[in-house]
């Protein structure tokens, strides 16, 4: 609370009205964003439903929606959302996988990479996260 207050203060300790109207202005973009990001999503499943897409295709559309919506974000000045743009890349990684059509699962990998990102960057002492106390 107290950045908050600092933040959007100026330097004589005062609210500053204008650094309040671009933070609800920015906010007001992102929820824009979110908005039309749902939109597309919701568009392009109706589609794929309809056309009778590869579930290949599917998934790279949804991942396209989502890393592009993340990168909209970031070209107006929006803060990005590390989640989405890793469900994205996982939407794409699904994708590619279903269009050269692997014969290995996809799921088991995803969580043996998962375990160990974890270790790596939580267990493992070298790690800059790691209980130091």
């Amino acid at each position: 609370m107290r950045n908050m207050m600092n933040w959007c203060c100026g330097p004589d300790g005062r609210p500053d009205f204008d650094k309040m109207m671009r933070y609800m202005a920015r906010h007001d973009r992102a929820s824009k964003y979110d908005a039309a990001g749902w939109a597309l999503f919701f568009i392009w499943v109706g589609i794929a439903w309809l056309a009778e897409v590869s579930l290949a295709v599917g998934l790279l559309g949804v991942a396209a929606i989502t890393l592009g919506m993340q990168a909209i974000r970031k070209i107006y000045g929006v803060r990005v959302e590390g989640f989405w743009v890793l469900v994205g890349l996982g939407f794409a990684v699904a994708g590619f996988w279903q269009w050269v059509d692997v014969e290995k699962p996809l799921a088991p990998i995803v969580l043996i990479a998962i375990g160990i990102a974890l270790l790596v960057w939580r267990v493992w002492p070298w790690s800059r996260h790691s209980d130091e106390r």
